[in-house]
């Protein structure tokens, strides 16, 4: 039997759980009514000839108004696939499913793998220019008139419930709540509606030095310490373009002060607000040049790309500022991605209806990063076992539970709640040996090696942070060891693409490779004196 383009990609998609097809006018009415959260996902269009179109947006609905306008009665039905996900995670799988789709002999409109428009103004899917216009004429105002209700993110509040908790415990908990508040509603556009892919909030990172940490694009833009003292980044072309500036800026806030700083995004023009105080913080965020200085940064930041960071956000230190409004989202029906309450009809978005279109070098280094640091890829993790002594998180108890845990410490919390279902993960525990197994002359010294025990795949991350639902792989017969690049890092994050160093371990520990570095490790200025050619 001879199966149609259309039979094959309606077995396709249903393979994918997106949703049933839609008659394209009715869409916004049915699937994607006004009034509801800003819903993310992917979609598969069908037209009236038989061809069909995958796509993906952080604003489902404004997309289906930006295809009306450019194709109009030639769609026939949408099918949709809605999930929170960061605009990478988006982009990322929405080239899968195209190369899927066109594997498959589908008929795609599609333009396979094109790049992206280099003048693009990424905000504008979300926020149109003229609204973006508004905004930096009264961000306070602009942002106070939205009634955008908060995204569904049942999975990603189980992973930070425990550094929310532990964030609403504090004290102070209502102080750097409040600056926060203060913060999103003076400089970022439309908190509600951007939250998740333009911007993130993250709470206990950097071993928990950090109270909390927004990030825009790939940098931090506010952050404030355990101590509640902080910084503000800022157009430095907008508030101390020159030293009499500087000066003056001196002068009306003797409590904080300026540090010239260097950031990717910010092309050279930024400046940090340091202040030490919550007062001297919240006079800062009360000044209305700094506030300026501060949401041009911002905009021109989520103009250029999305936040790189959703990994980290902790969606309930939103909720402390915008209480009740996650609660109430419902995503289109029969295709929750969430776990979501449904409640009564909200009032509408300011908007609804937008319609707009290596590897480092090998030179010796030693690569350093953390999860805090990495963003939205995909990482791999190698963790330790329990002590020997305490009997305690041995790998054959890993094995008979289907998890990974470790006892709980705040130091480790916040990377425990990075790690996400689908990522690799390895048990593996370090020592010195003076053994004669070692592959190359250890001229009498010893030599660091790491056994790696048991790897898997996590399944589920409860938000305790101090465990993770893993599917083991089958556990090797004997340890595999792994020599002179070893870590004492109790949760070390690897990722691909990095450095040359990472390439290796991570294709010996997940892929089952030896270890081909050997001899560039050896002759490292870090390990020549003791094993390098003579």
């Amino acid at each position: 039997m001879i199966i149609s383009a259309g039979e094959m990609a309606d077995k396709w998609a249903d393979s994918q759980t997106f949703s049933t097809a839609v008659h394209f006018d009715e869409v916004r009415k049915v699937a994607l009514p006004a009034g509801e959260a800003v819903v993310s996902g992917w979609y598969l269009l069908r037209f009236l000839d038989h061809t069909f179109y995958v796509g993906e947006s952080v604003n489902l609905r404004a997309r289906m108004s930006q295809h009306a306008t450019k194709w109009g009665t030639e769609i026939s039905t949408v099918r949709l696939l809605p999930q929170v996900a960061s605009k990478q995670e988006l982009k990322r799988r929405e080239r899968i499913l195209t190369r899927e789709l066109e594997a498959l002999g589908v008929p795609l409109r599609n333009v396979v793998n094109a790049s992206m428009d280099g003048d693009r103004d990424a905000l504008e899917e979300l926020i149109p220019a003229t609204a973006q216009r508004r905004w930096l004429a009264d961000p306070h105002a602009f942002n106070a008139a939205d009634a955008t209700p908060l995204k569904a993110m049942a999975a990603q509040e189980i992973r930070y419930s425990t550094a929310a908790r532990r964030y609403h415990e504090k004290t102070d908990a209502a102080v750097s709540t409040e600056l926060l508040r203060t913060f999103l509603e003076s400089c970022v556009p439309v908190p509600r509606a951007t939250e998740f892919q333009y911007w993130s909030v993250s709470t206990g990172t950097f071993g928990g030095r950090r109270r909390l940490c927004v990030s825009v694009g790939s940098m931090e833009v506010f952050v404030l310490g355990e101590n509640l003292s902080g910084f503000l980044n800022v157009r430095r072309s907008l508030l101390a373009p020159n030293p009499k500036a500087e000066y003056a800026f001196q002068r009306q806030h003797p409590r904080a002060r300026l540090e010239h700083t260097e950031y990717r995004d910010a092309d050279g023009d930024v400046i940090a607000v340091e202040c030490p105080t919550p007062e001297s913080m919240l006079g800062v965020l009360n000044d209305p040049q700094i506030v300026a200085a501060a949401a041009r940064l911002i905009l021109d930041i989520m103009r250029k790309h999305a936040c790189i960071y959703t990994r980290n956000h902790c969606p309930q230190l939103v909720q402390s500022i915008y209480p009740g409004d996650r609660s109430n989202n419902v995503l289109p029906s029969g295709t929750s991605t969430e776990t979501t309450v449904p409640g009564p009809p909200i009032a509408a978005p300011l908007f609804p209806d937008t319609v707009h279109p290596d590897m480092a070098v090998h030179d010796g280094s030693m690569p350093s990063a953390d999860s805090d640091e990495l963003g939205d890829i995909v990482c791999y993790w190698l963790v330790p076992p329990g002590p020997k002594k305490s009997r305690r998180n041995q790998p054959e108890d890993f094995l008979t539970r289907g998890e990974w845990r470790m006892d709980p410490h705040p130091r480790f919390e916040a990377k425990v709640a990075d790690m996400l279902p689908g990522e690799r993960i390895a048990v593996r525990t370090r020592r010195n040996t003076s053994g004669d197994d070692v592959p190359f002359d250890r001229r009498g010294n010893l030599v660091s090696v790491m056994d790696f025990h048991l790897t898997g795949t996590i399944t589920a991350n409860p938000g305790d942070g101090c465990s993770v639902s893993v599917a083991w792989d089958p556990a090797p017969a004997h340890p595999r060891q792994y020599y002179l690049y070893t870590s004492q890092d109790t949760v070390w994050t690897l990722a691909r693409g990095m450095h040359w160093i990472w390439e290796d371990l991570i294709a010996f520990a997940f892929d089952g490779k030896p270890q081909r570095n050997l001899d560039d490790l050896r002759n490292n200025p870090f390990w020549s004196d003791r094993f390098g050619d003579r």
